[in-house]
């Protein structure tokens, strides 16, 4: 039984997943065994302690704001990132098949990775992606194009990165990774930062609707006479709940200031959170009452309030849930993978786009590279 285990543990691939959303790129990786568990490698990041439910953490890049406005300085940003790490993965990991994949805050074509539009990301915009990074990371390398789309490791070549939406892969992570009590069940991912990722997950497969823009939860008009959305419309809910809002409610320079100073116990920074999770039950109500979710998942930054957040939004979900009293509330719960589980996504999307099926995620390292 010891000797199926430790060969269970032999690393088959590993990949790079990148997340990149309005201010900064998460990255890390992460390498896949044999029996399809997913393990965080000692390149990027450190073994969490246990109960936490990773070995695996990212590394954080500030984006400047002139360069989420040039796509071309963005997707250079990304490719040297990925080269990086490729070098780390490559030295520790010697013949290793290496694959990433890349998270972005946009609209993603589902068929060819192209960035449909993206609120935030302006030079992202009307952009084939794929194709983007991987000319890119070619420069950086000098190596040459692997052929074809995402399809795995060519030795010697640069391979094309999978895309895909950032809350959808969160919630590939979220739903594939994380063990439910309920089994496979319908789960409403909502994803809090610059804006308000989401998406919705039926048994395990996430569902990004016909055109690979399902999900967009954070642009239904919550107040028709709030103020105008990069999106085009106004009074969306991403402006009243996301890490902008909460910071400019409480008069911080951040949310994550705000949300520091709220669990430090700061009077006015704990109504903020509490203003803001209100707006975020009212939101989950619309939500529940066309979807019927079994749950919420609540992700990003602004998730790191907690029940300062989730407490106030439980209740003002229930206050506006149609038939409330009548029905079973959905469960409102933070993201078991926090603020990894978009670039942890990315990677593990990735890896299953090339081939390699992805079944779990491990606490623990890798033992040593298959022979």
């Amino acid at each position: 039984m010891g000797d199926v285990a430790r060969a269970g543990s032999v690393p088959v691939a590993a990949a790079i997943g990148l997340d990149v959303g309005g201010g900064a790129v998460k990255a890390g990786t992460v390498v896949l065994t044999v029996d399809g568990t997913l393990t965080g490698t000692d390149v990027t990041g450190t073994v969490l302690p246990g109960g936490q439910g990773s070995a695996i953490e990212a590394a954080e890049f500030r984006i400047e704001h002139q360069v989420e406005s040039d796509g071309d300085a963005l997707s250079d940003l990304c490719a040297a990132i990925a080269r990086d790490q490729y070098g780390r993965l490559r030295s520790r990991w010697p013949g290793l098949p290496v694959v990433w994949g890349l998270s972005a805050a946009a609209w993603i074509d589902p068929h060819s990775g192209h960035s449909v539009f993206s609120p935030h990301l302006g030079g992202w915009r009307d952009r084939a992606l794929p194709q983007d990074l991987s000319r890119a990371l070619s420069d950086l390398t000098g190596l040459p194009l692997a052929p074809g789309g995402p399809s795995g490791h060519v030795p010697g070549t640069v391979p094309v990165p999978s895309v895909i939406n950032d809350a959808d892969a969160a919630a590939w992570a979220e739903a594939r990774l994380v063990p439910s009590a309920a089994g496979p069940d319908r789960m409403v991912l909502v994803a809090i930062g610059t804006g308000i990722g989401g998406a919705l997950v039926r048994d395990g497969a996430v569902d990004i609707g016909q055109h690979g823009m399902a999900g967009e939860f954070g642009h239904m008009t919550m107040d028709p006479a709030g103020p105008p959305c990069p999106c085009g419309n106004s009074g969306c809910w991403e402006l009243l709940v996301s890490a902008d809002a909460l910071a400019a409610r409480a008069g911080r320079t951040s949310a994550r200031a705000t949300i520091d100073d709220a669990l430090d116990g700061d009077a006015v920074c704990r109504d903020a959170v509490a203003v803001t999770g209100r707006w975020l039950g009212r939101g989950l109500a619309t939500l529940a009452a066309v979807l019927d979710p079994g749950r919420f998942v609540i992700g990003g930054g602004v998730a790191a309030a907690g029940e300062l957040l989730l407490g106030p939004a439980r209740e003002e979900l229930a206050r506006h849930l149609p038939g409330g009293r009548r029905r079973p509330l959905p469960s409102v719960s933070v993201a078991h993978l926090g603020n990894r589980s978009g670039w942890v996504g990315a990677a593990g999307v990735a890896l299953e786009r090339a081939g390699w099926p992805v079944r779990s995620l491990s606490s623990g390292p890798a033992t040593s590279p298959a022979r």
